[in-house]
């Protein structure tokens, strides 16, 4: 007979045995991740870009406002890919995190930082490196000119003090400037729509989402008054009064400019472009504005009702001849499938185009509702005969779906797809 001793032991053996062989994740010696050397959020625009470093030509290279990210955020990231051996994010790309000091080695480091900066959430999706000095840091590497020593950590930032949900900031909404603008014009199907006129007279183009809901930026204007600074770029000052003096038009016009252009976040909002503020601001000043009347609600869209399924026949769904991901920037971008007239290839997002399952899901419901759901005044067809006309109608629907994928003009372009030499080789 087996002693207890003797099965207890076989018992944990087994046990370990069918266990994961994954008992730690591998640290990284933080004092070895090399440093941003750039802060997020530098002089935002308002459409989501804020200064990154000074390129060759001595430009200011215009970057996400959130790039580069959290510095803890980076370290896990990069982490999880050494411990991977692979950038989780784009398996294709291997990462090593040698912890040595020889040239070789700072460079390998080097390399594993900038394939985790440019893939944080996805193929290509992440943060350009422009966003930083790895390229500088990079090459002094190489140049041997790097002091042979690794820099010391920035001083971490003072951390800011949580500020309480505001209390309600009590604004009277009749004081509230009016966009005099409103979202979704004429959306050219990679998100961008017509804004206002600029002074030369052409049609600036804007994000189709802006301007925003009255309702969702009166609130937000509500919530930074009461804070009395822009909730999600603390830096910068707030101020409404009520009175009807040129100064106080002024202090609120800039909130409600502020406001706008800080929605999401230091920078990530709307442009004033997407409005007529600073029209009205230029009226205030000169002494020539006059009250305006609020702009019209519009009409409601009626909700639609849920469509059954369009029963669209896959095989007679146009392909999309491209794949998503090709050679990402780090921003965001990646090849699209066509070239433009001077034979360079067309930059798109990485996520274009889209799953096929969930596009030919977008595409059934759009022909069942007859139109494009997401941008209603779009009508949509799906002729099943072979001729050349109702070819031609399929691979519209399948651009107006491609293209109003997640709202009216947001959706992707189609350059992402074949869909247009398609298009041109039916219609001879």
């Amino acid at each position: 007979m087996k002693s207890f001793s003797t099965l207890l032991a076989f018992s944990f053996a087994a046990l370990t045995a069918a266990a994961p062989l994954e008992f730690y994740r591998r640290a990284i010696d933080p004092a070895l991740v090399p440093e941003f050397g750039h802060p997020a959020g530098l002089n935002p625009t308002g459409t989501g870009d804020c200064d990154g470093i000074t390129n060759a030509a001595g430009v200011v290279v215009k970057i996400p406002c959130f790039c580069p990210p959290n510095r803890s955020d980076f370290i896990a990231s990069l982490e999880a890919n050494v411990a991977a051996g692979r950038a989780v994010n784009n398996p294709g790309v291997s990462v090593a995190f040698p912890t040595g000091n020889s040239k070789d080695e700072k460079l390998t480091r080097m390399q594993a930082a900038l394939v985790t900066l440019q893939n944080l959430r996805g193929p290509g999706v992440g943060c350009p490196a422009a966003s930083t000095t790895f390229l500088a840091q990079q090459k002094a590497i190489q140049d041997g000119t790097d002091g042979g020593a690794a820099p010391a950590p920035a001083p971490a930032p003072a951390p800011e003090t949580n500020t309480p949900a505001p209390s309600n900031g009590g604004v009277d909404p009749a004081l509230v400037p009016e966009f005099g603008h409103q979202a979704g014009l004429n959306p050219t199907g990679t998100g961008d729509c017509d804004g206002i006129r600029n002074a030369a007279g052409n049609i600036v183009k804007i994000p189709c989402a802006c301007p925003p809901s009255r309702d969702s930026f009166v609130a937000s204007v509500n919530a930074n008054v009461a804070a009395g600074k822009v909730v999600n770029n603390p830096g910068i000052s707030v101020s409404f009064p009520t009175d009807n003096s040129k100064a106080s038009k002024l202090a609120r016009m800039q909130t409600a400019i502020v406001t706008l252009q800080n929605l999401r976040g230091p920078g990530v909002g709307c442009p004033a472009a997407s409005t007529t503020f600073l029209a009205q601001q230029k009226a205030i000043q000169e002494g020539a504005e006059s009250t305006p009347s609020p702009a019209p609600a519009p009409a409601p869209t009626p909700a639609p009702q849920t469509p059954a399924a369009g029963g669209v026949d896959p095989a007679l769904v146009p392909e999309f001849g491209h794949q998503a991901g090709l050679n990402p920037t780090g921003t965001g971008d990646c090849d699209g499938a066509v070239k433009n007239a001077a034979g360079e290839t067309v930059k798109i997002p990485c996520s274009c185009p889209p799953d096929r399952d969930s596009f030919l899901a977008s595409l059934d419901a759009n022909v069942a509702a007859g139109r494009a759901v997401n941008n209603p005044g779009v009508a949509v067809s799906f002729p099943t005969d072979n001729s050349n006309q109702s070819k031609a109608a399929r691979i519209t629907a399948v651009l107006i779906t491609l293209q109003n994928l997640r709202g009216p003009g947001v959706g992707c372009p189609a350059a992402s797809t074949t869909l247009l030499g398609q298009l041109k080789a039916l219609q001879g």
